[in-house]
């Protein structure tokens, strides 16, 4: 293989010259193939074909309910979710394109401590889980603190604290 530019010779499949730098695999090889719809993963998902060959889709699908207070109890609002994806709790942040799907913004969050990427809650099997996503002020679990992006299992009537703000974790099995 020589390269177009010096005319340095190359072993086969070489991907740039060592010489001037120049890129060398020819323009069909620069395409990158897309992935499978199967081979696509979300945050906390297990690989989606080994999954299925373990029988990690036979489950049940979760709604969970947040109650959101401050540290004083006080600006309660109280929030439904369905698990079919992992949520993100963080505050909305347009200039750097970060858009949780739960926006505690609403809650005071700034104000409360609460990151733009704080927290992420999610279905794994038949359990749920939670894991920090290495915010600034932590989040705690039932009064202890996560460490950063290692899964704890949530239950029904977790208290999650993110930053200042309290919130109380109501779970139930979702019908279908």
């Amino acid at each position: 293989m020589r390269c177009p530019v010096c005319g340095i010779r190359h072993v086969p499949n070489a991907v740039f010259c060592e010489e001037c730098g120049t890129y060398l695999l020819k323009d069909r090889e620069r395409v990158t193939r897309p992935l499978e719809f199967a081979q696509i993963r979300w945050l906390g998902e297990p690989n989606r074909l080994r999954a299925r060959e373990s029988g990690l889709f036979d489950r049940t699908p979760f709604k969970i309910r947040l109650r959101i207070a401050d540290d004083d109890g006080n600006h309660a609002r109280q929030v439904e979710l369905s698990l079919g994806r992992p949520i993100r709790l963080g505050r909305s942040d347009p200039a750097c394109d970060i858009f949780p799907e739960l926006d505690l913004t609403e809650d005071l969050g700034r104000e409360h401590g609460v990151s733009r990427e704080h927290t992420c809650i999610y279905q794994q099997g038949n359990t749920v889980k939670v894991e920090d996503l290495a915010s600034t002020n932590g989040t705690l679990l039932n009064g202890q603190r996560l460490d950063p992006y290692i899964p704890e299992p949530l239950r029904d009537g977790d208290q999650l604290q993110i930053g200042k703000l309290l919130i109380q974790v109501s779970l139930e099995p979702q019908g279908f």
